[in-house]
């Protein structure tokens, strides 16, 4: 994709969790994934693609847990999940679409994040969908038109993301078209116990020797 003509797109990465599923009792964005931490090499895989830079990136979570990092907010709706952060995170993004992604997610392809972006148009989001539907609202596309029914549904504590879908005009990529650029859908890989831990490494080791 030429850079020029890539819709401007901040990265909003989600690292408010507790990661209490771990059963480790540590932030597994400190956890080493083959020497680095998990939530690091989220973003190295983020940059890598070359159409993003670290001036794009956006940490939502305690600002004491990222000090490294430079851009990092915290829950304007605090104790909210995913949805919360998500709203937050769209407040102070400089851009009008920002790519969501959990700070547990270290395959996302970056050809497929190029795709979703080329597939905007005027749509309020773009959200895969594979496996007889079955959305990844964390690897998703969200405009700041969202905002409006994000914040209306925070404050009636209607916390699920897929409940704000139908007051919005949805871009769904399906299987098929993901497959394309994903054929195992390892974007959407995310570490929730110590056995995906476990998986991601196999995956991290696999993907070095290819």
């Amino acid at each position: 994709m030429d850079k020029e003509k890539f819709t401007p797109i901040t990265i909003i990465i989600l690292a408010g969790g507790k990661s209490s599923r771990i059963g480790l009792n540590k932030d597994k964005g400190k956890m080493k994934l083959l020497g680095v931490n998990l939530i690091d090499r989220v973003v190295s895989n983020i940059l890598s693609s070359g159409l993003f830079s670290e001036k794009d990136l956006l940490l939502v979570g305690p600002k004491k847990r990222f000090p490294d990092y430079n851009r990092v907010v915290e829950d304007i709706y605090p104790q909210k999940g995913p949805l919360g952060g998500i709203f937050s995170g769209l407040h102070y993004s400089k851009t009008f679409y920002s790519l969501i992604i959990g700070y547990d997610m270290p395959f996302i392809k970056s050809n497929l994040i190029h795709y979703m972006a080329e597939n905007i148009d005027n749509h309020d989001a773009v959200i895969p969908t594979h496996s007889q539907g079955l959305l990844e609202p964390l690897c998703a596309i969200y405009s700041k038109n969202c905002l409006k029914v994000m914040e209306n549904n925070i404050k009636n504590n209607e916390l699920s993301v897929r409940r704000i879908f139908p007051f919005l005009k949805i871009r769904l990529i399906n299987e098929r078209e993901i497959k394309r650029f994903d054929p195992k859908l390892h974007s959407f890989f995310n570490i929730n116990y110590k056995s995906d831990f476990n998986r991601a490494e196999e995956l991290s080791r696999k993907r070095r020797r290819e």
